[in-house]
């Protein structure tokens, strides 16, 4: 079976990684990790030390291609039954995947629940598996700390274990129902920026001119910011093909503009176009199964070229913002890749991050390159060092270019691998407002 080929592509990756090194890579991707003898010490001297025994409960995690399939709670502290019984059940729920509503102490074993499955999958992820086995550790205040990895590798001859098998059956399924030509897909986004007031330095929540829904809208900032609503976002309807797809981007802009009517006003895009307000560029997909091959593909061939165009401010998102791999499913049966910055920074370069990015979704089973794979790269990818990241550009461009299609799609990725070429990158403290509410061509 297909999927079953390419399961846990990366475990060469993994195996051959230090105890020390998977315990860096996972800080480095934003998530705790307590993998080493030393951190082991640090997390049960951190856990004696808690007034709450429950901090003391772990979960094991079981993941198939991304999705969790299984929630266990391992332990509870003293006094602790009642809320074990109420975990329970909320795992329950989550591995049913239920919808429906309950009180508040549900809907905040649910939430947890969610995080939990979060931590799960991007665990794997940055270990370069997407199948296996997770164990967290509870550490309070909805903490918790990554205490051991365990890779699924199905032996040959061997029927994989349950709930695998039966997970890995229900993908294959799924993907012998897609198009062959990717002809059912659908790509959306939602990118986002900020409204400032120049004289004074500080931001204009864009509630006061935009609605909370709409193609022109208004969401909720990064933590720590201030003001109901005060992000700015594009919100354009889906389309099958980036070219129409960017038409309704400009014209969700040109709504924008219409609305917000005070013309002093400055907008401001890219990664931390202002310190603290980390904005998104994200894509969303439908027509497509997501798996690990083709969220791997949106990284290297996608992430990484868009990480070297980005204003150096924009790293200042990383690792809270902008990890690799980062995705949420949509209650369509699509997904959304969030880790990419406001591509809002210019026309140019929207116009290449849409085109690059469904060239990629069309044929991401060509696209087997993966160098942030190597640990030299993927340390350069989160602390920005661009230099050794340029040099793996080449090999991804010609492998992109050999693609069906890559002619239509050439004028408006081209553009970018130039601006690479030159060591461009776009400023973040440009007013974006005018290249977008003049005339843009598509």
């Amino acid at each position: 079976m297909e999927a079953l080929k390419s399961m846990n592509e990366g475990l060469k990756v993994y195996s051959e990684l230090s105890v020390a090194e998977r315990e860096s890579r996972l800080l480095r991707s934003g998530v705790e990790a307590t993998l080493t003898p030393s951190g082991k010490r640090f997390v049960d001297t951190y856990a004696s030390d808690a007034t709450e025994k429950g901090h003391r409960q772990c979960y094991k995690i079981l993941v198939y291609h991304l999705t969790v399939l299984h929630i266990s709670l391992l332990g509870a502290g003293l006094g602790m039954r009642a809320a074990a019984d109420n975990y329970s059940e909320a795992v329950r729920i989550a591995n049913a995947e239920s919808n429906t509503t309950g009180g508040r102490v549900r809907g905040e074993l649910r939430g947890v629940m969610k995080l939990l499955q979060r931590i799960a999958v991007r665990t794997l992820y940055s270990l370069g598996l997407d199948s296996g086995e997770v164990l967290l550790r509870a550490m309070g205040n909805r903490r918790y700390v990554v205490e051991g990895v365990t890779p699924l590798v199905k032996t040959s001859g061997q029927r994989l274990p349950e709930p695998y098998r039966s997970a890995a059956l229900a993908l294959e399924r799924k993907l012998a129902l897609e198009q062959p030509d990717r002809s059912g897909l659908l790509m959306g986004m939602d990118p986002e920026f900020i409204i400032l007031r120049e004289s004074t330095g500080r931001v204009v929540p864009a509630s006061r001119y935009l609605p909370t829904d709409g193609v022109a809208g208004c969401d909720a900032g990064p933590p720590g910011t201030r003001g109901a609503f005060p992000v700015a976002e594009l919100r354009p309807q889906p389309r099958g093909e980036p070219r129409a797809l960017l038409a309704q981007l400009m014209s969700a802009a040109a709504l924008a503009d219409r609305l917000i009517a005070d013309r002093s006003l400055r907008w401001r895009a890219g990664g931390m176009p202002l310190t603290g307000w980390a904005l998104g560029g994200h894509l969303h997909f439908s027509g497509v199964t997501l798996t690990a091959p083709l969220l791997r593909a949106l990284d290297n061939y996608l992430a990484l070229p868009m990480l070297l165009l980005e204003d150096v401010r924009a790293g200042a998102r990383r690792p809270r913002y902008g990890v690799l791999g980062d995705f949420r499913t949509q209650p369509h049966g699509g997904f959304e890749y969030r880790t990419l910055p406001s591509f809002l920074v210019s026309p140019v370069i929207a116009k290449g991050a849409v085109y690059l990015a469904h060239l990629i979704v069309s044929h991401y089973e060509d696209l087997t390159q993966r160098p942030l794979d190597r640990e030299d790269l993927h340390i350069a990818y989160y602390s920005g060092d661009k230099s050794p990241l340029r040099a793996a550009i080449p090999p991804l461009l010609a492998q992109l270019r050999s693609l069906g299609g890559y002619e239509i799609a050439a004028p408006y990725i081209e553009p970018l691998f130039d601006y690479i070429a030159a060591e461009r990158t776009w400023d973040e403290s440009r007013d974006i407002r005018e290249l977008w509410c003049s005339k843009v061509k598509v």
